[in-house]
């Protein structure tokens, strides 16, 4: 029996709304992190049934950009600024595919040592022992990028933050890197350690980079106004031309649209705990000032809830 016209495009719009709507992955990183908790953030205000939202934890930022280059659980992944700059050295080709599709907060540079240690400018990091992160990490890049802009040569050791932070309280390491959002529950929750100011002349010419403070108080050793350097975070994609542009238009209109309730901080009913405080950094119309190729569907998207 023939369809009428009428059945065949309710059909052929059914079809289109599931493939557009199904499920998609978010690559973050440690649960430690600053990215993992905004993840949850996104899951519990964009998730909805048959588009639900994974979290999908991961090593940091090079690990997230090659899940999105190509991995179908990771459609979208956080991504540090200098990360893509640094993975762009690596692998121009593979970097022409990934695109931003939301300006997200900045990450502070952690530089930590033990409480009484003599340590207190970078310069005196040559030849000492420094944990710079999880390989592929966020942390451990932006590390890559200090060392070759300032030239200062330590030894240097791949550590998750929780191991790196017992080896350095244990004296088995005399300087630690984290870059991450402050406030950074590892650092706050080790009265031992002491975050002191990174400084250098070459850090301040990079345009990447951003000086920043971090104010006395943040963290029970940080008695004094600290100086450091941030780097935004970005939301990435891989360049769809025809795929998933729905999809892609309706995350950063979601998030665009309760930016409001995330940051107010109300509670996040999947982790019983407030929005992240790092949500009132975010401002969606930043994509025009992203020093990176933006997909056109989420610029365009971003626009329309601008001029609501």
């Amino acid at each position: 029996m023939k369809r009428s016209l009428f059945a065949l495009a309710a059909l052929a719009f059914a079809t289109a709304a599931v493939a557009q709507s199904k499920p998609f992955g978010i690559a973050s990183a440690s649960p430690n992190g600053t990215n993992w908790p905004m993840t949850e953030d996104i899951r519990a205000v964009c998730s909805k049934p048959g588009a639900e939202i994974t979290n999908v934890q991961t090593n940091g930022t090079l690990d997230n950009i090659a899940l999105v280059y190509g991995d179908p659980k990771a459609q979208f992944g956080i991504a540090q600024l200098d990360g893509l700059k640094y993975q762009q050295g690596q692998d121009p080709k593979m970097m022409e595919r990934i695109q931003v599709v939301f300006p997200f907060f900045s990450t502070e540079i952690h530089l930590i040592t033990k409480d009484g240690s003599p340590i207190t400018d970078i310069s005196q990091l040559a030849g000492k022992r420094v944990i710079e992160g999880p390989e592929g990490s966020g942390t451990w890049v932006s590390v890559q990028v200090v060392k070759a802009l300032t030239g200062i040569k330590w030894n240097g050791f791949y550590a998750s933050q929780a191991e790196g932070m017992k080896a350095l309280i244990a004296g088995q390491a005399d300087a630690m890197f984290i870059v991450a959002g402050k406030p950074v529950g590892i650092i706050k929750d080790t009265p031992q350690a002491r975050v002191i100011s990174l400084k250098h002349p070459k850090l301040d010419e990079f345009n990447l980079y951003t000086k920043a403070m971090i104010p006395a108080g943040t963290y029970p050793g940080t008695k004094t106004t600290v100086n450091t350097y941030k780097v935004d975070n970005a939301l990435i994609t891989y360049a769809f031309k025809a795929e998933r542009q729905d999809a892609i238009a309706g995350l950063v209109t979601c998030i665009s649209r309760n930016i409001g309730k995330l940051q107010a901080g109300e509670t996040n009913p999947l982790t019983q705990k407030p929005f992240h405080p790092k949500w009132r950094d975010v401002d969606p119309l930043d994509i025009n000032r992203i020093s990176w190729a933006v997909h056109p569907a989420a610029k365009a998207a971003i626009n329309r809830e601008a001029k609501k």
